[in-house]
């Protein structure tokens, strides 16, 4: 088998939440994406996302440029169920201009579309490939928006996942980065207050602090502090995320959970986190860090040193997919992230919607990722078709 095609794809879709004022949301994601499509000589194709975001669609322009000029030409005519011989070359490669940021996100595309090959060619799942499916399905939380202007409103929409069954809810950022959670602590507090007043004392309660906001590791001890007594499961990314030094006091400072890693690439990344203690649990995230059987590495790497992990999953279906593939192959996975804020691209793509029943999502058994791809979506939200 041969590839024959690399097809990279922009596509773009904005949630379409509202803010107070019943004005879209502008600050809502999934914002710019790349899709990967990759053609073999024997008509079996994979699909893989690089989840590069960007406002106003740079990061995703570039990634298409470098897969198509720099990227592709390498692996045509390569064999692609050497998947992880491909990632080394393809990494190796990168070095005149960078091995973290663009080339990553667009090695996530390749690296996930190669497996989904190699799991359709051999007729099994990806986490069969992987060495197994240690479960079918995978406790979900919901993951959403704070609404500032409305703490009730927030802590009802919450409810209405705890309702259905998900283990934990997870409000970050904020509508708008004019009105985003972290900019006034006792406001903070009260959101989370009432969250926790709202969904009950056994439901996980989840804070992403976000990137609107720029806390000290100082501040971050005083509100992880000052948030305990709400019982929140864990504090994510209150930190810039090269402030390691800043992670590792914060992390040993506190009791609450710190979590982070969605910004993170590569095995060699998430080792410098474990190695220095800089955060409690790891969020790898496969559009990101360099694809599907990199982030295996992350995972088990982690296992070594026990320390727990939960998939950043904020992007399209395929990152859906593919994260319900590495938790499926994980003896140590117990948690997905399903973003619930509306958007196309995340409750659309897929031809076959995903199965959730009392907060629980099954993980497909089908061959590569388990889906396949609604073209007629794909091509509403492609950019420049």
């Amino acid at each position: 088998m041969k590839i024959t095609s690399v097809q990279p794809i922009v596509v773009h879709a904005q949630d379409t939440i509202k803010d107070m004022s019943d004005q879209q949301n502008v600050g809502g994601y999934a914002g710019f994406l790349v899709l990967v499509h990759i053609e073999t000589d024997e008509g079996i194709d994979g699909w893989g996302e690089c989840s590069t975001g960007g406002e106003f669609g740079e990061a995703a322009q570039a990634v298409k440029v470098l897969i198509e000029k720099g990227l592709a030409p390498r692996i045509t005519g390569e064999n692609p169920l050497a998947y992880r011989r491909i990632w080394e070359r393809l990494y190796a490669a990168m070095e005149p201009y960078g091995r973290r940021g663009l080339g990553i996100f667009a090695l996530s595309g390749i690296d996930t579309a190669l497996l989904d090959i190699t799991g359709k060619a051999y007729h099994l799942p990806i986490s069969e490939l992987f060495g197994g499916r240690h479960r079918t399905e995978i406790p979900l939380y919901a993951s959403l928006l704070f609404d500032m202007d409305d703490p009730h409103k927030t802590a009802a929409k919450g409810l209405e996942y705890v309702k259905r069954g998900y283990t934990g809810v997870k409000f970050g950022w904020g509508l708008i980065p004019s009105k985003s959670f972290g900019k006034d602590a006792k406001k903070d507090e009260e959101i989370v207050s009432i969250i926790r007043d709202t969904i009950g004392p056994d439901v996980l309660l989840m804070v992403d602090v976000g990137r609107y906001v720029n806390w000290t590791a100082g501040y971050a001890i005083q509100m992880a502090n000052r948030l305990a007594q709400y019982n929140v499961f864990w504090l994510e990314e209150p930190l810039p995320r090269d402030d390691l030094a800043g992670y590792a006091r914060l992390t040993q400072s506190v009791d609450v959970t710190i979590a982070a890693g969605e910004g993170y690439q590569t095995v060699f990344d998430f080792k410098e986190l474990i190695d220095r203690r800089a955060v409690d649990l790891l969020q790898p995230d496969v559009g990101k860090l360099g694809g599907l059987s990199e982030a295996k590495r992350v995972t088990e790497l982690a296992r070594m040193h026990n320390v727990p992990w939960v998939p950043h999953n904020w992007s399209t279906s395929i990152n859906t997919a593919a994260s319900l593939q590495l938790v499926a192959s994980s003896l140590d996975a117990f948690l997905l992230e399903f973003k619930e804020e509306p958007n196309p691209l995340v409750h659309n793509l897929s031809r076959q919607k995903f199965e959730i029943a009392n907060g629980k999502m099954k993980i497909p058994d089908k061959p590569g990722l388990g889906f396949e791809v609604d073209l007629g979506i794909l091509d509403r939200y492609a950019v420049g078709k």
